[in-house]
């Protein structure tokens, strides 16, 4: 029998990508296949305009027993692979993902598909098939997705970076121990001094986890060791998750390697009683949904805030090459949600292209997976302090000219949502079509490199920015809440929408731009509340716990 084509699957390849050779049949490969569930997730209505305490979050349990897939299915698809040469690596019943490995030959003759060998000038080598997916007749209505057949990157990090360390060190004082520390040149801060000029509440991130998600290099513990030795203040616990078998050797990509120490710095210093659990996976459409699942999977560590600070261009109709193919993202979304029915907080920057994300046709961009709705877009600002104890002097929309800015704008491919709609400010894309789609960012935090946070990797200081920066701070705010409340914030996008925003919780951002290549025409401005470079503004924490109880 003919297999069965499954939608929204066709794949195409990116542009300028070269013919090599066809696929080695005896190379190992494993796709990740989506699951029907017995039951589809509830959507967010029933409790999204609660506060944290009177929301009734699923138990991981309840999520595999209720929503996940049937017994029946996944021993079906069990037997078919047994029978066609494949072995299940991994079931994760609550994320309605199932593992397979097996040759190309075998995998590939199992799903229809044939792969060849490509190269290409910015994604490297990779293998890929071309046109829809198909699953076989046996496995027809059980297999929502196969992930995994093109491995060409999909995820690029969102950073910006200056590599100077302090040129004479200031002494500064840290705002729960008093302690002295070296801080970067002036101008720049520390984490807990961005956190003190936030206004965070008080808290260590006791009995939190905060998840980082990853997708190259590695965690180096000399570096921690150094880094908050330091700032005077005890290391969190890191711990390192591979995914899929993927190299957590911090010396086999250094770059990568100083944007992981980043997001580890940023949190681990806010929150140093917490643990910080670093989900490492690779750079596709798989090992993104894999990541996730991983997430929603993990009940050892059970992490109650995601910080992710990776993203590409999201799928638009209009480019010559479409990365991101619709089952994708229906697949991370559908992951996104059930991390939300956990009460797990999922902050995602924007990224730090500007408004075109360095496309530069004249048209809109923003990132993906930013623009899903489960989760919690972070845009950027330029942030200067002044005076002892220093306070907030000014605050505008980090811009600082081509290839150098704070993400934000309208979406092309997912809707707006309902909690978004009728919100002054939010406008349709700007693109053909007007689209009235998923706006961000929700908030923002300083960015600019220039003004941006003292880190330490690779045996020495250094100054770094970017929204990559941003999402681990707030992901660190939520952990104190979280802490505080004794419960989990969770997704709080709809309270955000109709009343923590709108009751100026947050520092309202009102100057600037993110037209960094000035190609838009100064698309989009700030301006007196939501808008779509710095979402309802910055933190200010203990006004947010508040509005929260």
């Amino acid at each position: 029998m003919p297999n069965v084509q499954l939608a929204n699957s066709i794949h195409t390849l990116p542009a300028g990508s070269v013919l090599q050779r066809k696929t080695s049949p005896r190379e190992w490969i494993e796709v990740t296949l989506g699951l029907k569930r017995q039951r589809a997730l509830p959507s967010l209505a029933a409790m999204e305009k609660l506060k944290p305490r009177d929301r009734r979050y699923m138990t991981r349990d309840q999520l595999e027993k209720d929503y996940g897939p049937s017994t029946d299915a996944i021993k079906t698809i069990t037997d078919y692979a047994t029978a066609h040469h494949m072995k299940v690596t991994r079931v994760e019943p609550g994320a309605a993902r199932l593992r397979l490995g097996g040759t190309v030959q075998d995998v590939s003759s199992a799903f229809g598909v044939s792969l060849f060998d490509y190269k290409h000038d910015k994604l490297g080598s990779f293998h890929a098939h071309t046109g829809p997916l198909s699953v076989p007749q046996e496995l027809s209505g059980l297999v929502t997705g196969v992930f995994g057949f093109n491995n060409h990157r999909h995820l690029r990090r969102n950073q910006a970076t200056v590599l100077a360390p302090p040129s004479s060190p200031v002494t500064v004082m840290h705002p729960k121990t008093s302690a002295a520390m070296v801080s970067p040149q002036p101008g720049t801060f520390t984490p807990p001094q961005v956190a003190s000029l936030y206004n965070f509440p008080a808290g260590n991130g006791q009995g939190q986890c905060i998840a980082l998600l990853e997708f190259g290099g590695g965690v180096e513990a000399d570096s921690i060791t150094a880094y908050f030795q330091n700032l005077n203040i005890p290391a969190p616990n890191v711990l390192t998750i591979p995914v899929d078998n993927v190299s957590t050797d911090p010396t086999s990509d250094p770059d990568s390697t100083g944007e992981v120490m980043l997001d580890v710095e940023v949190a681990g210093s806010i929150c140093p009683s917490s643990t910080i659990a670093v989900y490492f996976s690779t750079f596709d459409e798989k090992g993104l949904i894999d990541a996730i699942s991983a997430v929603i999977a993990d009940k050892q560590n059970d992490p109650s805030v995601c910080s992710i600070s990776w993203g590409w261009d999201e799928n638009q109709p209009f480019q010559n090459s479409i990365l991101w193919t619709p089952a994708a993202i229906d697949a991370i979304g559908e992951s996104f949600l059930a991390a939300a029915q956990l009460g797990i907080t999922v902050c995602v920057s924007t990224g730090d292209d500007g408004s075109e994300a360095q496309i530069q046709d004249g048209r809109a961009h923003v990132n993906y997976p930013a623009t899903d709705p489960s989760v919690l877009a972070v845009g950027g600002t330029t942030l200067h302090a002044t005076g002892s104890p220093p306070t907030i002097a000014n605050e505008v929309v980090w811009n600082d000219g081509p290839g150098s800015g704070t993400g934000g704008g309208v979406s092309d491919y997912i809707p707006i949502p309902t909690w978004q709609s009728g919100t002054p400010g939010v406008p349709t894309s700007i693109n053909p079509g007007n689209f009235a789609g998923r706006a961000i960012p929700d908030v923002a935090a300083n960015a600019d490199p220039d003004t941006g946070y003292l880190m330490y990797s690779g045996g020495q200081f250094g100054t770094v920015g970017g929204t990559s920066a941003a999402a681990p701070l707030w992901a660190s705010l939520i952990a104190l809440c979280n802490q505080q409340l004794a419960t989990r914030v969770g997704n709080f996008n709809a309270l955000l929408y109709s009343t923590i925003g709108p009751n100026k919780v947050l520092n309202d951002i009102t100057q600037g731009d993110n037209d960094t290549d000035g190609l838009l025409n100064g698309e989009f401005p700030a301006g007196p509340g939501w808008d779509a470079c710095t979402g309802w503004g910055t933190p200010n924490g203990q006004a947010l716990l508040n509005a929260l109880k």
